[in-house]
């Protein structure tokens, strides 16, 4: 099997791209790091790529965006790849946005992208429960940032991440809830191997034990992918022999499934059931009654996460682990009672 540059950045303990700016006789190397860089190329009889290396010091000034299969809705991508992009603009740099059907895929299209030097970095949109491709690009030194938290414990603190506590607001919103006099709540959550589904779910259980009061599973409901899934999500709570009066959802998108089964049940918001989303989209505050929701900032957390990469990709020092604030939004679909 032939010898890689990932190869080579394992036996130096370098980056990828720092094996890259050696490779093309970059200016901005310590002597040191160089010294090491070489002697892994000796020792490992590495053989540049013809075409990568004619590509000089100036390799294409490109990001990479993972995304696909990682999303429980479609409303956040738009919004986040903006903000990505204004950054990567402002630094001449390109986008790619990568595709895939499976993890696997995922995993061999991304590798493929930086072994061709198309790519400089990458920003992963949002993680998985036990995710191989944040395993992977970590194994192979390859600069990246996540949007969301890392879960595997052994190389966690080791990732740089941009985040929200979806844990903590998600608790938060219940208790909110809970201080308007409901005491029985349904919960609708996206799927569960994404992490942020997960410390959402986590949050609203919490929420219940601290206050003593009992969890009904019954009245949990995975909402899936799309807001008709949601909506058989919530007409399942809703025709529960005991219903909840209060409906917390993981999504502002998916909460438009939850009004929609309301209405159908001749339900009305929030005399006869509450609704609290998450997100902030702008489709909440079209719902009639506009919808309490919490804010997530989600421009700044792709400027953020941006920035962040472009300071790995240079090698300056930089913070690990970004924790953006949120702000819970009283509108009104919720009420006393």
């Amino acid at each position: 099997m032939p010898v890689t540059i990932k190869d080579v950045a394992k036996l130096a303990n370098v980056s990828i791209s720092t094996v890259s700016r050696v490779i093309n006789n970059a200016s901005n190397v310590n002597p040191e790091t160089k010294k090491a860089v070489l002697d892994a190329i000796n020792k490992l009889n590495f053989k540049p790529n013809r075409i990568a290396q004619s590509l000089g010091a100036n390799a294409f000034p490109a990001i990479g965006i993972v995304s696909s299969s990682r999303f429980s809705n479609e409303a956040f991508l738009p919004l986040i790849l903006q903000s990505i992009g204004e950054v990567a603009d402002r630094k001449n740099f390109e986008i790619v946005l990568t595709t895939a059907k499976d993890e696997n895929q995922e995993i061999k299209k991304c590798l493929s992208l930086i072994e061709s030097r198309i790519i400089q970095g990458i920003i992963i949109l949002s993680s998985r429960i036990n995710d191989h491709l944040i395993e992977k690009l970590h194994e192979i030194k390859f600069p990246f940032v996540l949007l969301g938290r890392e879960t595997n414990d052994r190389i966690a603190d080791e990732i740089y991440t941009v985040d929200t506590d979806n844990f903590t607001d998600s608790k938060e919103a219940v208790e909110y809830l809970f201080k308007l006099g409901h005491r029985r709540i349904g919960y609708i959550h996206g799927p569960l191997k994404y992490v942020v589904s997960y410390d959402r779910l986590n949050g609203f259980i919490e929420a219940h034990k601290e206050a003593a009061l009992p969890v009904d599973y019954t009245i949990i409901q995975d909402g899936g992918y799309t807001i008709q899934e949601a909506y058989n999500a919530a007409k399942k709570i809703l025709s529960s022999q005991t219903p909840p009066t209060a409906i917390f959802v993981n999504d502002d998108l998916k909460a438009v499934g939850v009004y929609r089964a309301a209405y159908e049940m001749n339900l009305t918001i929030p005399d006869d059931i509450s609704i609290i989303g998450h997100n902030n989209y702008e489709i909440s505050q079209i719902l009639t009654p506009q919808l309490t929701t919490i804010d997530v900032p989600i421009r700044e957390l792709g400027i953020v996460a941006t920035n962040k990469l472009f300071d790995i990709i240079s090698e300056n020092e930089v913070e690990k682990r970004t924790i953006l604030k949120t702000k819970f939004i009283e509108r009104s679909s919720c009420r006393l009672i």
